[in-house]
């Protein structure tokens, strides 16, 4: 494990122990991931909207495109 960490460090990546059985660090490291995204370009809006991502919490959005034969 030391040695993941010292990889990461030299490395410039991000290294957090968690656990999914007891929830350790897991809050934590979502965060620490969204604190290293970068923000919303609002002087160039058309850089903005090409990478604005998929919004999961609109009803109204969905794809137009059909899976596995459906509809």
């Amino acid at each position: 494990m030391k040695e993941a960490q010292t990889y990461a460090e030299d490395t410039g990546l991000l290294f957090m122990e968690t656990s999914a059985k007891t929830a350790m660090n897991v809050n934590e490291l979502f965060l620490a991931i969204a604190k290293k995204m970068p923000k919303t370009d609002t002087q160039n809006p058309t850089h903005a909207a090409r990478h604005r991502g998929v919004n999961l919490q609109d009803p109204d959005a969905h794809s137009t495109r059909a899976c596995c034969g459906g509809n």
